[in-house]
């Protein structure tokens, strides 16, 4: 994925369990965050399915073969083949018992980003407060937590900014139909059936993932340099 911002050089078991759980990290709080909006805006499909949570297990339908394979099986031969965990989740949302339904899908749409923010800030915060120990040690078990918190505040910034491309299924194309006008709304609908085709085809075939690096890169900068600037060590 061309818009990676950190090299993750030597996937080996260890690194393997960090993408894991940096996944299942980003993957509970976004769609987690999907569901809590929702319900906060009248819609409890996925409050009735046990998904208003941060528990990644709750947002795997275990029953369907397919979400198993989006959720658990697709991360984890990412994560062994690319050294990142690749996948899909989902939240259902009954868009029919929202009070302003554009506006209100809009608002649901951004919530899941949103959460993988606040994993990021969550792991900048632990990153921040652990550095003075992670200067310099050789202590194998500071290295692992380094490694993960590192590997986890990438995976959320990536997945937030990804979610937010105006191309459906993306969060992204819930929030530009609601600022959108009618036209505008019609050929979002019009493209639906074929967004997964198209996003295939921007990011992993043509450059498409090289928009995407400036605000990549921008929310890299302050989890790689503030530490040092705040404990005055590198």
């Amino acid at each position: 994925m061309g818009f990676l911002a950190v090299n993750f050089a030597g996937v080996d078991a260890t690194h393997v369990v960090l993408c894991m759980i940096a996944w299942f990290a980003q993957m509970g709080f976004h769609e987690g965050g999907h569901a809590w909006a929702a319900w906060w805006l009248g819609d409890d499909t996925a409050y009735a399915l046990g998904k208003r949570t941060v528990n990644p297990i709750r947002h795997v339908n275990w029953s369907d073969p397919m979400s198993v394979f989006n959720s658990v099986g697709l991360p984890l031969i990412t994560s062994i083949a690319l050294g990142f965990p690749m996948g899909m989740a989902w939240v259902p949302v009954g868009v029919h018992n929202f009070r302003y339904p554009a506006r209100d899908h809009a608002i649901v749409a951004f919530a899941g980003p949103a959460g993988g923010f606040v994993v990021a800030v969550i792991c900048f915060v632990l990153h921040l407060s652990f550095f003075p120990f992670f200067a310099g040690s050789e202590v194998k078990i500071l290295a692992v937590l380094e490694r993960l918190f590192l590997l986890t505040y990438v995976t959320a910034i990536i997945y937030s900014v990804f979610n937010l491309v105006p191309i459906p299924p993306l969060d992204g194309s819930r929030i530009l139909y609601f600022f959108g006008n009618w036209r505008l709304r019609e050929l979002l609908s019009r493209i639906e059936p074929f967004g997964f085709m198209i996003i295939v085809l921007l990011f992993w075939i043509l450059p498409g993932s090289m928009l995407l690096n400036p605000f990549i890169t921008a929310l890299m900068k302050p989890y790689l340099v503030l530490p040092a600037m705040i404990w005055g060590g590198s």
